[in-house]
């Protein structure tokens, strides 16, 4: 039986992915792969043998095409979860500090009661019956009795003052009781949408597992399959297969540098805080808490753009130079993981995920970049003024990617088309070409500046 054209087998595994997110069968929707009979049936005419190497190609193409959308989709969900956990973090802290608030404030309104309740009766003994008969009574010592009718002024007075802080803090305790529950129901609400989230993360997360179990378990055979097919070894077949996908990975890049480059020029520059150089202030450590997005792309390749220097040079608009120093301990920092595993939500010491690796590699350089979150890194650098355009990146700069305007991952650039970042479920942490598509973001990060 001769193997499927190319275009059926690409579609194949689209199909397959497709079908997985639908409830099909894997049965019902897998994508045919030639037995070693096959193989053997095409050597026997030169046509069949090249349909069978295309269709093998196809297949090998298609594989690592469903891994990076299984990785891609992945790296979505866990960053929707990494906002998610974020927002029930500042829910509860909201809640908690609303509820101490309203306690304090309840506890407070208690005295002011029992206060006017204390003068209230004292005022009851002052202003009754003794009153009357020393009216009756004394009425020859006038001035005996305007005291007196003086000092029940003056209680009185006291009295309304001591009653309206009564009523104020009874008031400021009922608001701050109806605000602490609505926090909680606030809480409550994020909670549920953080754990929505969680699931999907962890669904999502492994899909990509067994995608790329998927390829890595069928490519081995597939790569031998060609060898035999064009009389070569599988080793050369790899190697021929990898050169092919640092070309289109390449030429991708190209169009992404373009792409970002004619967004940057048709939309206006994100707006913040004034950058003026030198290390960025805030905390050292930065946040670890909260989920986190994942890795990039699965396929390889590099690209052309983008300074390699360090800090020669300056930046974009008021976006100063990187600091050498400071780039050289990210840079040093983030290398020395290459090789640890990829764990959600992970930021070390020994296993990580992409925005976990780049808070950590500049908290190393005692650089604060916005938290445990790719979407929180690339605000907090809009915020603070350090986004320069994708064009004008330099080593140590942040390139991030993003979905329907939301951020979902991002890598440390290293200079001249490379990058470390921290991919999906089953990758390690590598250095790499550049990965482009149209999920580039056409400004990056300099923490540095």
């Amino acid at each position: 039986m001769l193997f499927a054209r190319p275009q059926i087998a690409v579609s194949a595994i689209a199909i397959g992915a497709l079908a997985a997110g639908l409830g099909v069968t894997a049965a019902q929707a897998a994508p045919n792969y030639p037995s070693w009979d096959d193989i053997e049936d095409a050597k026997q005419d030169e046509a069949s043998k090249q349909q069978e190497i295309a269709g093998l190609e196809g297949l090998l193409d298609g594989l690592e095409a469903t891994a990076a959308e299984a990785g891609k989709q992945q790296q979505i969900a866990a960053e929707k979860y990494a906002t998610a956990k974020a927002a029930l973090d500042a829910a509860v802290s909201t809640e908690a500090t609303l509820s101490t608030q309203a306690s304090d404030a309840t506890e407070k309104a208690k005295v002011s009661r029992m206060r006017a309740g204390l003068l209230a009766a004292h005022l009851a003994r002052t202003a009754g019956p003794s009153l009357g008969l020393n009216v009756a009574f004394t009425s020859d010592e006038a001035d005996n009795l305007l005291y007196q009718l003086g000092t029940i002024g003056k209680l009185s007075e006291q009295s309304q003052e001591i009653y309206d802080t009564a009523v104020a803090d009874e008031k400021a305790a009922s608001s701050l009781g109806e605000q602490a529950a609505v926090a909680a129901t606030e809480r409550t609400r994020l909670a549920d949408e953080a754990q929505t989230a969680l699931s999907d993360a962890e669904s999502t997360a492994e899909s990509a597992r067994a995608a790329l179990a998927e390829q890595q378990s069928k490519q081995t055979e597939l790569l031998a399959q060609l060898a035999s097919l064009k009389d070569t070894t599988a080793e050369l077949e790899s190697e021929y297969q990898a050169g092919q996908a640092a070309q289109r990975a390449a030429a991708a890049a190209k169009a992404a540098a373009a792409a970002a480059a004619a967004k940057a020029a048709s939309a206006p520059a994100p707006t913040g805080g004034s950058s003026s150089g030198g290390s960025s202030s805030g905390s050292s450590g930065g946040s670890t808490s909260g989920g986190s997005p994942s890795g990039g792309s699965s396929s390889g390749g590099s690209s052309s753009g983008g300074s390699s220097s360090g800090g020669s040079s300056g930046g974009s608009g008021s976006v100063g130079a990187p600091s050498s120093s400071a780039v050289g301990t990210a840079i040093s920092f983030a290398r020395a993981q290459i090789g640890e595993p990829y764990v959600f939500a992970g930021a070390g010491p020994s296993s990580w995920d992409c925005s976990g690796l780049t808070m950590q590699a500049y908290s190393a350089a005692g650089i604060y970049i916005g938290g445990h979150s790719s979407n929180a890194q690339y605000n907090y650098a809009r915020n603070t003024g350090r986004l320069v355009p994708y064009a004008d990146r330099q080593a140590g700069d942040l390139i991030f990617w993003q979905d329907g305007g939301d951020v979902y991952h991002v890598a440390i650039y290293t200079g001249g088309g490379m990058m470390i970042e921290a991919p999906y479920e089953g990758l390690n942490v590598r250095e790499r070409g550049m990965w482009g598509s149209a999920d580039v973001m056409p400004y990056v990060a300099r923490p540095s500046a």
